[in-house]
């Protein structure tokens, strides 16, 4: 009976210190790139600019690019519809305690100004910590197999 109590209240004063980290894209690199995914398919352009840099760019994996305003528009105004984004296989790699270079793959569907697209990308994201928060300043989609 001890035991079962001491491994219950293990998980439980556990449970609270892995939660903190994977939700708070603050506070970490890998985080803030799950949440820039969830705002796109989201169409959420507050938690969008949020997340990341004034001067955020983004490549499609059909060569296209964008920054911040351009991508907040085209998410508003119905124009780049996202019905599947989520990361997985992420990798993190840490440059100088401020920025980190987050690379994965994803199943991403949708369409764009009505053209559907469904296939499967690599990305890279480029994180920097401001101030006390990371944030994504760049994301990179490729084709994948």
């Amino acid at each position: 009976m001890k035991k079962v109590l001491l491994v219950a209240v293990t998980i439980l004063l556990s449970a609270p210190l892995f939660a903190q980290t994977a939700t708070d894209p603050t506070q970490d690199p890998s985080a803030a790139t799950t949440a820039i995914f969830k705002a796109m398919l989201d169409e959420d352009g507050a938690k969008l600019n949020a997340i990341t840099t004034d001067d955020f760019s983004i490549v499609s994996f059909d060569g296209q690019t964008a920054d911040r305003d351009l991508m907040n528009q085209a998410l508003g105004g119905g124009y780049l519809v996202v019905d599947a984004a989520a990361p997985t296989g992420t990798k993190t790699r840490m440059y100088n305690n401020d920025s980190a270079v987050v690379s994965g793959t994803s199943k991403f569907k949708g369409n764009l100004q009505g053209t559907a697209f469904d296939t499967q990308v690599a990305f890279t994201a480029l994180c920097v910590k401001q101030g006390s928060g990371w944030k994504v300043a760049s994301l990179q989609f490729s084709p994948s197999k």
